[in-house]
Formats: C-alpha cells, sequence, structure tokens
C-alpha cells in the first residue's frame, strides 16, 4: 500500500515536495498490466463469517473455518502461459531411473533408446505435454503407483521419435494420453 500524505492528518497544506512525494509513491505502488498481482493470502482461521460464501465473477467461493473449500466453476478468458522445460534428458531404463517433469511442457532433446521421462502424481484435470525432440524412442512413465491409460501400475508407453504426447490426469493414480492425428502424404512425409 502506498504511503500518502494527508493534509487532514497533517493538519496543514501540504508542500509542494509532500505533494510530488504521493504521487511518486502510487505510481511506484500501482498495477500494471503484465504484473504479477499479489494480493495476499487467505487464511482459513477466523472465517466463520464466510460461510455463506462469496461471489466471484457469478460463482460461490465458499470456506469452512477447517479452510475447506467447495467445488467452484470458474471461467478464464486470455491467454494462459503454460510452465516450460525446453531442454530434458531423458535418464534411466526403468521408473526410478526416468527424469522427473516438472513443468507443464516439456522437450525431451537428449536421450538414448529405451531412456524415459516420469510424470508427477496424476491428480484429475492435471494435464502435462511431452515432446520428443530424440531420434529414438522415449518412455513416459506415472508417478509410484500410478497407471497410463488405465494400464498396469508403473509401466510405461513409448512416445516415438518426433511424436508429442499430451496427458491428462483422470484420477489421483491416472493418465489419459490424447491422442494425436498424424498426416502424412503418398511418399510417407509427415505433413503436420
Amino acid at each position: 500500500m502506498s504511503t500518502i500524505t494527508l493534509r487532514s492528518t497533517k493538519g496543514s497544506p501540504l508542500t509542494n515536495n509532500e505533494v510530488d512525494t504521493n504521487f511518486t509513491n502510487l505510481n511506484t505502488d500501482k498495477y500494471e498490466s503484465g504484473n504479477n498481482a499479489a494480493f495476499g493470502t487467505l487464511d482459513a482461521s477466523g472465517l466463520a463469517s464466510l460461510d455463506a460464501g462469496i461471489d466471484v465473477n457469478g460463482s460461490l467461493f465458499t470456506v469452512d473455518t477447517s479452510g475447506n473449500t467447495a467445488t467452484v466453476n470458474l471461467t478464464s478468458t486470455g491467454d494462459h502461459t503454460a510452465s516450460i522445460t525446453a531442454a530434458v534428458t531423458a535418464a534411466g531404463t526403468d521408473q526410478s531411473g526416468a527424469t522427473a517433469l516438472t513443468k507443464t511442457f516439456n522437450v525431451v532433446t537428449t536421450a538414448t533408446t529405451d531412456q524415459g521421462v516420469k510424470l508427477p502424481t496424476a491428480a484429475a484435470g492435471l494435464w502435462y505435454n511431452v515432446v520428443n525432440g530424440t531420434t529414438v524412442n522415449v518412455k513416459i512413465y506415472p508417478n509410484t503407483s500410478g497407471t497410463i491409460n488405465g494400464g498396469t501400475a508403473n509401466a510405461a508407453i513409448d512416445l516415438p521419435a518426433g511424436a508429442t504426447a499430451q496427458l491428462i490426469g483422470t484420477t489421483s493414480t491416472n493418465w489419459n494420453t490424447m491422442v494425436e492425428t498424424v498426416i502424412y502424404d503418398s511418399s510417407g512425409t509427415r505433413l503436420n
């Protein structure tokens, strides 16, 4: 919050310097488009008065005194920037040795045959993209005890060289792959 000298608090008219300082403080502390706005931390303690909820653009958001929140459907518009790791090195030949993915969008640029990457723990609605920018197949593993496409726990899927996989968490243990449509011409050259 900006520090402002008020005439009513001071008890006399502001000097030119005090007026200029007020404007400088307001200008320095203002929100500008593109800034990461921080509005503080919502703490569940003492929220009994919010039992009726808060209206957020027509959706009711409620927090009880234990910090539990109700499911809310929010609509977001505009651009969304996903986190990215543009140079992932695949590793290991099993789930325990695979490189853990930590970003939403991952480009594997280094791998040898049968090396892999490992997804985080699945959650419904969580999505990850993996691009295989290498010349070999890369294995994608679920997190420990997880599955991909409802398959065997801890089993990997193969991501061919040059291919992309989008994986969507459907439960707390399962990832489903979104099928990419690949178009080839009559000579076998990939067109998309």
